[in-house]
């Protein structure tokens, strides 16, 4: 599996980099983390091989020193440094909202968050400064969950929301802050707010279905029966520390392929873009719904898959709005090669910059064959650190060092119900307050239908403006699948599609 839907929670960025402009905010800091980021950005500190955990359940078995304490994991790194360095800004926070109707038992959900931070260690994990003035990752004892219950009347959502912007000490703080709400016996909201640096879309979904496992069977009395675990997260971050041959090879086929980027995407905006570099911008996102049908058709035809045939159509429809032959935009990716840590909650998730040229006027058959050719060979050079990629293309406009403005995700494994012993439950959707790029696509199928949530900076954009792309992209769809040989210049641009688009 090679993509993965951005994260849950629509606070949080996928793709965190280093921002270049806290440099300017060294003085403030204290030695041991200036020497952090000089050290980190000049890409160094490699840390040592792999350790080989025990076939036993790893949750109902004591901790190997080597699972208690060790380096970072690359993408613990990257929101370490993004969260440090933005003044703990709550877009690295994950809000996860469960309305709950029904006569709900609190001491067999407090038993159950017990059990997911028992059995995941990086659910325990702090990450003080080490002797060396760089961040270590240290594993706590199990702990009493503390859910704290509050008596609502009305409106919760104003807690919620200040419970998610609460900021994290990561030094001292656990990574997980469960909060309960009673609006009554029969009706609560369960909010859980993690930071990106302990999670990812999957394991955000691993946590919801373990925690409904874990409550049904707490709330009938008995033992959850969850799948054993023969790694914790820390065994992956030490194996990660020792692909630095692995790492280089793959980072020269990135230097290669993205020689010569743009400088930016140049797409046209509403009001000018501010001069600073603002590493989170103000965000604002709606959903809408669009047919299926084109998308898989073109995918069959084509022999792609339904992730290059977006790909293509988001670039295209960019491309052309901006003007541009040579367009690159962000995509993530799992990050999970080895099967043994599918189980494991944990941030795993990397960033791929994709590439598409769009020169010389192809048909689409032709566009798809080279999105498919860039994305395979994209693929099988994964594993390297984005914020390594980063760092040998060098800076872009404005001493920015973002490889791209635009998002694209793709969630290709729905979501499972959401069921828990006696009750009603409603994963609710949070309404975001900054995004991290110009323009955000995540695409979720849906039965006939693409489910599609986009995210967009306020401070560019119109409401109108981004809704008549989402237009465009879904008739470009619609167009290429009904003539796969037919040259983009063919495919006339429309914004006025509202009969295949469902806005709510």
């Amino acid at each position: 599996m090679t993509t993965v839907a951005g994260q849950r929670g629509a606070r949080t960025p996928d793709a965190a980099e280093p921002d270049p402009a806290a440099q300017t905010r060294l003085d403030s800091m204290s030695p041991a983390k200036r020497a952090l980021l000089a050290k980190r950005l000049a890409g160094r500190g490699r840390g040592a091989g792999a350790t080989q955990a025990s076939t036993d359940e790893a949750e109902s078995r004591p901790l190997s020193a080597a699972q208690r304490r060790g380096p970072l994991s690359f993408p613990e790194e990257r929101f370490w440094i993004a969260y440090t360095f933005e003044d703990q800004s709550s877009a690295y926070h994950v809000p996860v909202t469960l309305h709950l109707k029904g006569a709900l038992s609190v001491p067999a959900l407090t038993e159950a968050l017990r059990t997911l931070t028992a059995r995941h260690s990086i659910l325990r994990t702090r990450y003080p400064i080490g002797p060396e003035g760089e961040p270590i990752a240290v594993v706590g004892a199990h702990e009493p969950v503390d859910l704290p219950c509050r008596d609502v009347a009305g409106d919760p959502w104003e807690l919620l929301d200040r419970a998610t912007a609460a900021p994290f000490d990561l030094e001292v703080d656990a990574p997980i802050r469960p909060v309960l709400l009673r609006l009554s016996d029969e009706e609560h909201y369960l909010h859980i707010t993690l930071h990106h640096i302990v999670t990812d879309a999957w394991s955000t979904n691993i946590l919801l279905q373990e925690l409904k496992t874990a409550y049904t069977a707490h709330a009938r009395g008995e033992r959850p029966a969850l799948p054993a675990l023969t790694v914790q997260y820390r065994d992956h971050a030490r194996g990660q520390r020792a692909q630095a041959e692995r790492f280089a090879r793959q980072l020269a086929y990135w230097q290669k392929t993205l020689d010569g980027v743009p400088r930016d995407l140049g797409l046209p905006t509403d009001r000018p873009r501010p001069a600073e570099h603002r590493p989170l911008v103000p965000g604002r996102c709606f959903t809408a719904a669009i047919p299926a049908d084109p998308a898989l058709q073109l995918s069959q035809c084509t022999g792609t898959t339904l992730f290059m045939v977006l790909l293509a159509a988001y670039s295209a429809v960019l491309g052309r709005r901006a003007g541009r032959e040579d367009v690159v935009v962000g995509t993530p990716v799992a990050g999970r090669p080895d099967p043994a840590v599918d189980p494991l909650i944990g941030c795993f998730i990397n960033t791929l910059a994709m590439r598409t040229d769009l020169s010389g006027d192809p048909t689409v058959a032709e566009l798809l064959s080279g999105v498919r050719e860039r994305t395979l060979h994209a693929y099988e050079n994964q594993e390297v650190p984005f914020q390594q990629v980063v760092e040998c293309v060098g800076e872009r406009t404005g001493g920015r060092k973002a490889l791209f403005q635009a998002w694209l995700a793709l969630q290709n494994v729905p979501d499972a119900p959401l069921e828990m012993a006696g009750l009603e439950v409603e994963e609710t959707a949070d309404v975001i307050e900054a995004t991290k790029f110009d323009l955000t696509f995540h695409l979720l199928p849906a039965g006939d239908r693409l489910e599609l949530r986009v995210e967009y900076d306020t401070s560019l954009f119109d409401e109108s403006t981004v809704r008549g792309l989402v237009e465009e992209f879904s008739a470009f769809l619609t167009a290429a699948a009904a003539d796969p040989d037919r040259r983009l210049s063919e495919i006339a641009p429309r914004t006025s599609d509202l009969e295949v688009l469902q806005w709510r």
